[in-house]
């Protein structure tokens, strides 16, 4: 059941391989032939590699004349994922990402949504009209929700925008009961709604409706917590995963990604505790009703995220364990260097990161936010107002931001002793103010 380590060694070798070789999309890294030969590896070994590097979204191996390991097209679902889970394990509830949502949406509204294409502005329009007419009966399918999720986030052309909110997107998927939001439930119908509104006002470019639907989701979501929180420790309560009704062909619907989320959905209820024991392969199969090679792919996904690990022996079974920081963050940043991001789209949306950022010090406890000012040095502040915040999300997408390109220059003299007088008193309009006065001089 669990991952051959040979297999692992060899993934990690080849995606290093194809980034240090500035490889682009569509080229042939090497046949099948000459990568079994030149790292000594059988076809068994070599195929665990290539699915690891399929699901990573790195390459993919085309068969045939002139084929080989190809370099796959520039996709964040991997690295979108990989995020999400980082960010469950750090974060509980469902409001985890808002700062995050929050931000993305300032900078994507007032910077990017003025110049959207008008055709793909319609191609959306229409794709949203089409997916409502086709049918009245309710709730509307997961893959219908994500087809429009997906083709609205591509409208925005920002890589990082778009990361962002693919994240925010899946992080939602994992803390949502699948019941919840597959299955005729209120809260479903009306997000639909306020969904087919916003592609409306994204059309008309109305930046005040696109941020009053946006609070509507939110308020959607908050007052559907407690009976997310009561489905979510009901299995009875789950649509079978196998089953040749429920089975949807769309990205992220197959049966393995159903059962992964559902296996997160048990991390999530043992604390993320680390060695904590999930079940026996037999316990599984049995407790989901899914075929072994269903239970394989999905171990799989979630060991390349390190969320589980399969242990052998008569105690053993799958384990807990913890998602590493780097590998996610650097699987974000495997991504985003294979794309193009605008010098002022990079800046806007570091920008928002870090006055979200800000207000979330203001809004610590008063006891909070004094400890954390003691620890950092003035010099260091801009650099570390992702960690000072509190907020996981943001701490993160710091992190990614700052690698793409270096922190801003650090406030000057008399900058520093009001940011930080501001900070201390828990003044976040000051703060705010103070710090787009100095990023304005900049």
């Amino acid at each position: 059941m669990a991952t051959d380590p040979t297999a692992v060694q060899l993934a990690n070798k080849l995606a290093d391989l194809i980034r240090h070789a500035g490889l682009k999309s569509g080229a042939l890294v090497a046949s099948e032939q000459d990568l079994r030969a030149r790292h000594d590896v059988g076809r068994s070994v070599l195929r665990q590699a290539v699915r690891i590097l399929e699901e990573r979204g790195v390459a993919s191996m085309k068969r045939g004349a002139g084929g080989g390991l190809i370099v796959a097209p520039p996709d964040p679902e991997s690295a979108s994922r990989a995020l999400a889970i980082l960010l469950e394990s750090r974060m509980q509830g469902p409001h985890a990402t808002d700062g995050l949502l929050k931000a993305t949406d300032t900078h994507v509204f007032l910077t990017v949504t003025p110049r959207l294409d008008l055709v793909e502005c319609e191609r959306v329009r229409q794709l949203a009209i089409r997916l409502r007419s086709q049918t009245n009966a309710e709730p509307r399918r997961l893959g219908e929700i994500r087809q429009l999720l997906t083709a609205i986030r591509r409208l925005v052309k920002d890589p990082l925008a778009g990361l962002a909110y693919q994240t925010t997107a899946e992080y939602g998927q994992d803390l949502a009961p699948y019941s919840v939001v597959a299955g005729d439930h209120d809260f479903q119908r009306v997000w639909w709604d306020a969904l087919l509104e916003m592609v409306e006002a994204q059309m008309a470019g109305d930046v005040t409706a696109l941020f009053d639907l946006r609070r509507r989701q939110l308020a959607i979501i908050q007052d559907s917590v407690d009976a997310w929180s009561a489905m979510d420790r009901d299995s009875r309560l789950m649509p079978k995963i196998e089953t040749g009704a429920s089975a949807e062909t769309a990205p992220g619907q197959n049966p393995a990604d159903r059962l992964a989320r559902e296996l997160l959905r048990d991390v999530r209820l043992l604390g993320w505790s680390p060695g904590a024991r999930i079940g026996g392969t037999g316990d599984l199969l049995a407790r989901y009703g899914v075929t072994v090679g269903t239970l394989r792919q999905a171990v799989r996904m979630l060991e390349q995220n390190s969320v589980v690990r399969m242990e052998r022996g008569r105690s053993g079974g799958l384990v807990v364990t913890l998602p590493d920081p780097e590998k996610a963050i650097d699987r974000a940043l495997e991504y985003l260097r294979q794309t193009e991001i605008a010098p002022d789209d990079l800046t806007s949306f570091r920008r928002q990161l870090m006055l979200k950022s800000l207000s979330a010090i203001c809004q610590l406890p008063d006891g909070a936010r004094a400890k954390v000012m003691e620890e950092v040095a003035p010099t260091d502040l801009f650099g570390r107002l992702g960690v000072l915040s509190g907020d996981g999300a943001l701490e993160v997408f710091n992190s990614i931001v700052s690698a793409l390109t270096p922190v801003p220059k650090a406030p000057d003299d008399k900058t520093i002793p009001l940011l930080f007088d501001a900070l201390a008193k828990g003044d976040a309009p000051r703060a705010r103010r103070i710090f787009l006065n100095h990023d304005a001089r900049i």
